[in-house]
């Protein structure tokens, strides 16, 4: 019989055997995608907002900031600056999606503070999208539907976190020293 150090001279333990390790729940995957979907269907949003901007819109917008006495702009310049604040919102939403995914993948991971953070966010975004589906307009169907959608999203992903199956994935673990 071969003594323990003669096979691992540094003492380590062991590998765990196959399949002894703990998985991630369920619930925790459900999380993960239901938020994944969050800001996929934020842009859809984005979208279906950006689309319902007419022409006789933005005309209506510069008549009554030329009625307000502020500086008049032309039809094409009030169209280049809504262009311009398209990609303004567009970039910035890009980046608030990155972030929002990086905490989701941290979550799934096993981070508390990710779950923490995703909870503090989700529930502002929540707050946020709340007056798109009160006070939504006759004609923007689809923009309800999508946000109330996302709602739903955004509710399944902080409940998901926090069911009973959830909770162990998110207990502090022992690791040996020099292991992250």
């Amino acid at each position: 019989m071969t003594p323990p150090d003669a096979v691992n001279p540094y003492g380590a333990a062991p590998p765990p055997p196959e399949g002894s390790g703990s998985r991630r729940p369920r619930t925790v995957d459900y999380s993960f995608w239901a938020g994944i979907a969050c800001p996929i269907i934020g842009f859809v949003l984005l979208a279906l907002s950006f689309s319902v901007i007419t022409d006789a819109e933005l005309e209506m917008i510069l008549g009554e900031a030329g009625a307000a006495g502020g500086q008049t702009l032309t039809l094409d310049q009030a169209r280049a600056l809504f262009r311009v604040t398209m990609a303004i919102v567009v970039v910035f939403c890009l980046v608030l999606a990155g972030l929002w995914i990086m905490f989701l993948i941290f979550m799934r991971n096993g981070r508390n503070w990710a779950r923490i953070v995703i909870t503090v966010v989700g529930a502002l975004w929540f707050l946020l999208t709340i007056p798109t589906v009160i006070g939504g307009a006759t004609g923007a169907v689809l923009t309800t539907l999508a946000a109330v959608l996302q709602l739903a999203a955004l509710a399944a992903t902080i409940i998901y976190a926090y069911l009973t199956p959830s909770n162990p994935h998110f207990q502090p673990r022992t690791t040996p020293p020099g292991h992250f």
